[in-house]
């Protein structure tokens, strides 16, 4: 019999690097869901085609890229 697993998902944010919120929800919902705790997420977005297999091959990263901090002067 053949059984399927499907990997984790975690978000990196920053240096952060979060596990799946809702992993059974699609991108657009989790990054709603993380948007409450970090809302400059709000300024980008993730792509099934951006996941990454982390290094020991045990889940799914997504990198949101963090649009750099504007100052004065």
């Amino acid at each position: 019999m053949l059984s399927i697993n499907t990997l984790p998902r975690k978000f990196k944010i920053g240096v952060a690097l979060i596990a799946d919120p809702a992993p059974d929800a699609s991108l657009d919902e989790v990054q709603r869901i993380l948007i409450q705790q970090y809302p400059m997420l709000r300024h980008t977005r993730i792509y099934e085609s951006d996941g990454r297999l982390n290094d020991d091959a045990s889940a799914i990263e997504y990198e949101f890229q963090l649009i750099p901090v504007k100052t004065k002067g």
